[in-house]
C-alpha cells in the first residue's frame, strides 16, 4: 500500500503491465519531467507562471497526481492477499491519499486563482500595434527598436479608476540589448498636444487647457471622447493619455501599466516591503490616503526599511524639496523594489499579491512582454539611465516639444549604444 501511494504502478506491475505503466508516467514521470522543466528554466519562473497554458498542464498534473495513487490503492486493495489486515490497509489508503491530495488540492485551487488575476489584470485590445504612434509616424525607428510603456500611478483606491495620473513614468526597453532607460513626465506638464483629427485634438486644438495628470479623469469624465478612443478591454483614458505623449514628445508608445497608489502600497506590503539608502532626512507628508498609520516626522538618512505606508508616503512626499525631486525618488523606489524582488518571493507571497494585482493593477502588457521587463528589472544593471522632464531640462509650463523629443532620442541612443546619457 505504501508502495503504491510512492510508486504507484510499481506493486502491480506483475499482474498489470499496461496499467502499471500509465500509473508510472502519470504518477511519477510526468510529475518529474514538470519538475526539472522547472528548474532548469528557474531564470524565466515569471513568464511561467503567468502561462495560462503552464497552469492549465499544472492542474491536470496534480489531478492526475492523486487519481494516479487512488487506482493504485484501490488495485492493491481488490488484490491483497487473503492474511492482509485489511482495516490497516484500507486506513494506509485513505490517510496517504488524503496526504497527497491536500498539497495537490492546494496547487490547483492556487494555479486557477492565477489564472483569474491574469485574465483580469491582462487586459487585451484585440491587436497587436501599439497604443499610440509618434507624430512623424510608425517609421521613426524607436517604434522598431524600443518597446516603450507608459507607467501610471494614480491617486484612487482600488477598484476605482477615475483618477488623476500623478505618476506618469515611460519606461523604455531597448530590444536587443534589454537596457532600460526611465523618464518621468511631470504631472504639471502643461498644453500637452493631441494628434489632427484626434478627439482631445478636436476638443483642445491648442494643447491641452490643464495639467497632464487631468487628462485621465477628464476622458473619464467625457463618455462621447472615451468612447472613440476604445480599443478592445483597454482603457480608453490611458489610451488618450497615450496618444497625447507619443505625438507631442515624438515617442511611440507601446503599452501602459496602470497602478492605483492605494494598490501600490498594498504591493509594497504583500512583497514585504523594501530597503532604500538615502543620503538626506526626508520629511514624512502629514495625509496620504490609504496610508494605515501616523507617519514619523522625517526618515533618513542611512540605510530605511520600507513599508507599504512609507513607501507611499517617500514617493509622494514635496516637503522635503520638490515635485521634480519626489519624480525621482519615484524612479529610484521602483529600481530598488524590483532588483530586491525575486521570483521565488513573488510564488510565496502569491495569494496577496493576487488579490492586490486584481483590484489594482491594469496593463495592455501580454503576460510574455510582462515577464520580459520583470525579468529585466530584477536584474537591476539594465535599468542604465534614469531622468526627469525637470528643470533645467525642460519647462514644464511652457514645454518646448521639440526639445524633449531630443532629450528622448538622446537617451534612447545611449541606453541602445550602452552610453551614459550626455545630459545627465
Amino acid at each position: 500500500m505504501i508502495a503504491s501511494l510512492i510508486m504507484p504502478g510499481a506493486p502491480s506491475f506483475m499482474r498489470r503491465r499496461l496499467v502499471s505503466w500509465l500509473l508510472l508516467f502519470f504518477g511519477v514521470l510526468a510529475p518529474i519531467a514538470a519538475v526539472v522543466v522547472g528548474y532548469v528554466r528557474r531564470d524565466r519562473i515569471t513568464s511561467l507562471v503567468l502561462d495560462t497554458t503552464v497552469l492549465l498542464i499544472v492542474q491536470i498534473l496534480c489531478a492526475l497526481f492523486v487519481l494516479t495513487r487512488l487506482v493504485a490503492v484501490i488495485e492493491v486493495i481488490n488484490n491483497r492477499h487473503p492474511g492482509t489486515r485489511k482495516r490497516l490497509a484500507s486506513f494506509v489508503a485513505v490517510f496517504g491519499t488524503l496526504v497527497v491530495a491536500f498539497p495537490a488540492g492546494f496547487s490547483v485551487v492556487r494555479a486557477d486563482q492565477l489564472t483569474d488575476v491574469i485574465n483580469d489584470v491582462f487586459v487585451t485590445s484585440g491587436g497587436s500595434d501599439p497604443l499610440a504612434f509618434s507624430s512623424i509616424g510608425a517609421s521613426a525607428g524607436d517604434g522598431d527598436e524600443f518597446h516603450n510603456i507608459l507607467l501610471l500611478g494614480g491617486d484612487e483606491g482600488p477598484g476605482r479608476w477615475a483618477l488623476r495620473t500623478d505618476t506618469m513614468i515611460l519606461v523604455s526597453v531597448h530590444r536587443d540589448s534589454g537596457r532600460i532607460a526611465m523618464i518621468s513626465i511631470p504631472r504639471n506638464l502643461r498644453g500637452l498636444e493631441f494628434p489632427d483629427g484626434s478627439p482631445m485634438h478636436d476638443e483642445f486644438p491648442r494643447g491641452f487647457d490643464d495639467l497632464t495628470n487631468a487628462v485621465y479623469p477628464y476622458v473619464y469624465a467625457h463618455p462621447d471622447i472615451a468612447a472613440q478612443y476604445l480599443r478592445g478591454d483597454l482603457a480608453p483614458e490611458a489610451i488618450a493619455l497615450a496618444s497625447g505623449i507619443a505625438h507631442s514628445m515624438n515617442v511611440t508608445i507601446h503599452d501602459y501599466v496602470l497602478v492605483n497608489m492605494q494598490g501600490f502600497l498594498d504591493l509594497i506590503d504583500a512583497l514585504g516591503g523594501v530597503t532604500v539608502t538615502l543620503d538626506k532626512r526626508i520629511p514624512m507628508p502629514g495625509n496620504v490616503p490609504g496610508a494605515k498609520y501616523r507617519y514619523p516626522d522625517l526618515i533618513g538618512p542611512g540605510e530605511v526599511q520600507l513599508d507599504g505606508t512609507l513607501a507611499l508616503g517617500y514617493v509622494r512626499s514635496r516637503a522635503a524639496d520638490s515635485d521634480y525631486s519626489r519624480m525621482g525618488r519615484q524612479r529610484h523606489l521602483l529600481e530598488q523594489l524590483a532588483a530586491q524582488t525575486s521570483g521565488s518571493e513573488v510564488l510565496l507571497k502569491f495569494p496577496d499579491l493576487a488579490k492586490v494585482m486584481r483590484e489594482s493593477v491594469r496593463t495592455s502588457l501580454s503576460t510574455d512582454e510582462f515577464a520580459f521587463l520583470a525579468d529585466r528589472l530584477r536584474s537591476g544593471v539594465n535599468i542604465q539611465e534614469s531622468v526627469g522632464l525637470a528643470p533645467p531640462f525642460i519647462n514644464p509650463g511652457n514645454p518646448d516639444w521639440v526639445d524633449i523629443a531630443t532629450l528622448i532620442d538622446a537617451l534612447q541612443d545611449a541606453i541602445k549604444s550602452g552610453v551614459d546619457f550626455p545630459f545627465a
